[in-house]
């Protein structure tokens, strides 16, 4: 065997074993009824250099035996609205229970400014293992597999598998009708002051490009986000601090917190 030959088994070898790691790691983020989150609202506050210039709601309903919607609402306060150009921004994926597996069937994310409808949609069609996805005047087809998801439903499928995240994951995202390469990194564990006391946590960054999300999820609250931090092109635009959920008992809280201050390494989620 020539040295040429040789040499394209091997990198065809290295392809192999690097599709087969990436596969199976993607693999690991399921969603079924043994490890869907219960029924839950969270409350956070988002800063900026320790100001107040928003507030976020997650909600998660079910409702009924075989579908759920997975719910966020956005506001921003003060000079912040100014700012962003809008003061609203609300994200809503709507799942139901397939073949033994819980799966998106419709996102949307409703963003307008003074300039422009920023809002964007993906509609699942899993008996064609199609997704058609809308942003603006930009219009797109994806083949669906298991691995392919929205933006949003996503941080979803990270809590129902905080325990279980590979040290690193590349997942398909359907964001602003294109399908972009997400990077997952399971950065490690770190114990955060919280609203309700000191919490050990499990750090994910979620990476796109320049931009990133690092998420501090409490693997004993159903891998709820206690912490976020948005960082874009090496810094920190905001923070995202817990104030109170539904899957903590009100005993819990306490009235005085010190946060701990945001990592240099970037968290995730996007």
């Amino acid at each position: 065997m020539n040295k040429k030959i040789k040499l394209t088994i091997k990198y065809l070898l290295s392809a192999l074993i690097c599709f087969s790691y990436t596969v199976n790691a993607e693999v690991l983020l399921p969603l079924s009824t043994s490890n869907m989150p219960p029924a839950f609202t969270a409350k956070y506050a988002v800063k900026v250099g320790g100001i107040s210039m928003g507030k976020l709601e997650v909600t998660l309903t079910q409702d009924d035996t075989n579908n759920w919607t997975y719910h966020s609402h956005s506001s921003a306060s003060g000079l912040a609205s100014i700012i962003v150009g809008s003061n609203n921004v609300t994200d809503t994926s709507k799942l139901s229970l397939l073949d033994n597996h819980i799966r998106p069937t419709f996102y949307e994310r409703i963003r307008k400014t003074k300039e422009a409808d920023k809002s964007e949609r993906v509609s699942y069609h899993w008996d064609q293992q199609q997704a058609k996805s809308q942003y603006r005047e930009r219009h797109l087809d994806v083949a669906l597999n298991d691995l392919v998801t929205d933006k949003f439903t996503l941080q979803l499928l990270i809590m129902a598998n905080i325990n279980r995240i590979p040290e690193q994951m590349t997942l398909p995202i359907i964001s602003k009708a294109k399908l972009r390469q997400y990077e997952i990194v399971n950065v490690g564990s770190e114990t955060l002051n919280t609203a309700y006391g000191q919490r050990n946590t499990i750090i994910i960054e979620r990476i796109k490009d320049d931009s990133s999300y690092k998420i501090w999820a409490d693997p004993n609250a159903y891998g709820l986000p206690l912490q976020i931090e948005r960082i874009k092109e090496g810094k920190t635009e905001y923070m995202v601090y817990l104030e109170e959920s539904s899957l903590f008992q009100a005993s819990e809280k306490i009235t005085t917190q010190s946060m701990n201050s945001p990592q240099s390494s970037y968290f995730q989620p996007r």
